[in-house]
């Protein structure tokens, strides 16, 4: 793979996980990303996914984080690993602060470290797909300065295809338990690209009924009344889960007269017959 640059998130885009939450783009520009979750609790943060949020909000407190790159006497470091190639680090200093404000705030020191380890093809839900392998890691500092305690790591596999992560592995070193989030969809957010309620209604139409008549590898498009707005999707393999539900892997692309986007996905037909994404 080529160097990847940054990722460039649309609002109205959500991401779905194997742990069934989600993540919801609210707000993005190529500053800042503004993101919902599942649970109702907003961030902001960079485009760069391997910071984590500079602001966020959860049942009541809130937090901030200041970032700034680590210091070191004879040698500088980067603030960024992107455009991604094998090798390239950074190393920067965060500054957390958190609480219920008026009746207590909490704060930590922490330095991270983040390397490009390679590139690995890897399967998830939401298909196959040729990723960037980055691992980042979170040392808390101590009263010696020359000595950092590991607090977590985070392992990433970045896929361009989608424009974000496809696999997070966490390890917050036996203080919280292990887990891994595998993407299992990517949804566009139709009413954010001007698309009309008829149009909205002939497109899931089309999601229907081309998961459950059309053979795997075969392309099905639709064309809105003006023929502005073109919508295809192909389903890439079915198989069926554990309890037997049948399931299939799909690829959809939409094209609009001034841009064009590719969602990949996973869906499931429900007991009403229905084909759905799996999600809390």
């Amino acid at each position: 793979m080529g160097p990847a640059r940054l990722p460039e998130y649309t609002a109205g885009t959500t991401f779905i996980y194997s742990n069934g939450t989600w993540d919801r783009v609210v707000e993005a520009n190529p500053a800042f990303v503004i993101w919902e979750n599942n649970l109702g609790e907003r961030s902001l943060g960079s485009t760069d996914f391997t910071y984590r949020p500079a602001k966020w909000e959860s049942k009541g407190v809130k937090g901030y984080r200041i970032f700034t790159p680590t210091e070191y006497l004879y040698s500088e470091t980067n603030a960024s690993l992107w455009p991604l190639a094998v090798g390239n680090q950074t190393h920067y200093d965060e500054m957390s602060k958190w609480g219920v404000p008026g009746i207590y705030e909490k704060h930590s020191d922490a330095s991270w470290k983040c390397t490009v380890d390679g590139s690995e093809q890897v399967n998830v839900p939401a298909g196959v797909f040729d990723t960037w392998k980055i691992t980042c890691s979170r040392y808390g500092k101590t009263l010696n300065a020359s000595k950092l305690n590991f607090w977590e790591q985070k392992k990433f596999n970045y896929a361009p295809a989608t424009g974000h992560w496809v696999v997070l592995d966490q390890d917050f070193n036996g203080t919280n338990p292990r887990f891994r989030k595998e993407l299992v969809a990517v949804l566009p957010s139709l009413t954010h690209f001007g698309i009309d309620k008829k149009s909205s209604i002939g497109i899931k139409e089309h999601f229907q009924q081309t998961l459950g008549t059309t053979p795997s590898g075969q392309t099905e498009k639709w064309l809105d009344a003006t023929k502005k707005i073109s919508f295809s999707m192909t389903p890439i393999a079915t198989y069926r889960l554990t309890d037997g539900t049948p399931c299939r892997q799909y690829v959809q692309k939409l094209d609009l007269s001034w841009q064009s986007k590719t969602y990949y996905g996973i869906a499931c037909r429900s007991e009403t017959g229905l084909w759905t994404v799996p999600r809390r």
